[in-house]
């Protein structure tokens, strides 16, 4: 488990948790070892303390395994075919299981025996223990022994009905996409998971305002459209006193465009395109921006997607990595024409999501140039693996960055 956390650390943060990364996880590997597309929902919480275990040990009676999965809600039935599809993939490794598995040359490596000889994900698990040619060794034990055969003791706990049924690689994909997708919605009762996510047809991400090198501030986003099919995109632009723009020349062409192709958007026939903007906007910041796709409009619903405040900006390109410090120098920028009281960052841990109870105070940093009308202040924060708020105090008034996709650094 810890090494499947590492695996996950650069993906939870205050707004996603680990869990629902974890159940993301699920749904990614499924799909990627050839199996059913599961759908998915959002809004797990994190547990503070360890549970009590969720799957009993394989030299547990039947009985105990009949109860446990009953108390998460799964019938007989449900966990031989839960078993099933969980052990299609992966198998037994020598840590675990060293009676059954010796010990391989490289660690993690060679000491493995899969469930049933196959990486697919596939019935193979069922179609080799029903006609006797399977090589699980939780089916067939070691050396004649049996205690820790905790698969036969399941696969066969109705007279091998359910592996029969199982038998039908259509019915074990779409029994195994509604299993794997309750084992994952399986939470507490006083969380709420939201509906299933379909993808957006439009998606704005990385929306990142901050001042260049040369003067200019930049914009840097991306447009994400499902349908890859559009022949002309343009970025349009206001800026925020609505002078420098109203004559409608502020608009820029994408930078560049990609077809995104994963094996989750190919089994739900999707072929989406990405189109990634940077983009320099002179030295007045702006207020909205939208986008016209093949003539139409593209404005968030109507009300363009806003950019909340230019106060206070994060400055990537200035920020890094105190090398042997296990710390962050974060850079940020504020406007010239503010007098900040106090420009500080709230840090914390990605791998805990827990927000940590102190403030790291900024300061204003000459090696930095002032440019695009903006001054620099800095900091250097503790951390090997952090994210942070920004926040700027500006005539008794709180300014917090905006349309961040929460700012991480991993440089």
């Amino acid at each position: 488990m810890s090494r499947a956390r590492f695996d996950f650390i650069d993906f939870p943060n205050k707004y996603v948790s680990y869990s629902d990364i974890i159940a993301m996880g699920v749904v990614l590997a499924t799909v990627e070892c050839g199996g059913p597309v599961i759908p998915y929902r959002g809004g797990r919480v994190d547990a503070k303390v360890a549970g009590p275990p969720g799957v009993p040990t394989p030299d547990q009676p039947l009985e105990d395994f009949i109860e446990t999965f009953r108390k998460q809600g799964f019938t007989q039935e449900e966990m031989i075919g839960l078993v099933a599809c969980g052990h299609t993939l992966g198998g037994v490794h020598n840590p675990d299981f060293p009676t059954l598995v010796p010990p391989g040359d490289i660690p993690f490596e060679d000491n493995i025996k899969l469930f049933d000889g196959t990486p697919e994900f596939d019935n193979a698990i069922v179609t080799q223990y029903l006609d006797g040619t399977t090589d699980n060794l939780l089916v067939i034990g070691a050396d004649g022994n049996t205690t820790l055969s905790s698969d036969l003791r399941v696969f066969s706990s109705d007279g091998n009905v359910t592996m029969q049924s199982l038998a039908s690689p259509q019915k074990f994909a779409s029994t195994c996409a509604t299993l794997l997708g309750r084992m994952i919605d399986t939470v507490p009762r006083n969380v709420t998971l939201t509906d299933f996510i379909d993808p957006l047809p439009v998606k704005v991400a990385g929306v990142q305002l901050a001042p260049g090198n040369d003067g200019n501030l930049i914009l840097n986003l991306t447009l994400r459209l499902l349908s890859n099919t559009a022949q002309r995109v343009t970025l349009h632009w206001a800026d925020r006193d609505s002078t420098l723009c109203s004559s409608g020349a502020c608009s820029a062409s994408p930078t560049n465009s990609t077809i995104i192709q994963t094996p989750l958007l190919s089994a739900l026939g999707l072929s989406p395109r990405k189109y990634n903007f940077s983009v320099p906007i002179g030295n007045t910041s702006i207020s909205t921006f939208w986008f016209e796709i093949d003539g139409q409009i593209e404005n968030n619903g109507g009300s363009g997607y806003v950019i909340g405040q230019d106060r206070v900006l994060f400055s990537p390109d200035r920020s890094s990595l105190v090398v042997g410090a296990q710390a962050f120098k974060i850079v940020a920028a504020v406007r010239n024409d503010s007098a900040p009281s106090a420009v500080y960052v709230t840090p914390y841990s990605r791998s805990t999501t827990v927000v940590q109870d102190r403030s790291v105070n900024l300061t204003l940093d000459a090696s930095f140039p002032s440019t695009a009308g903006y001054s620099f202040y800095s900091a250097q924060v503790p951390g090997s693996d952090l994210t942070f708020d920004l926040f700027a105090e500006i005539d008794g008034k709180l300014y917090e960055e905006e349309f961040r996709d929460t700012h991480w650094i991993g440089f």
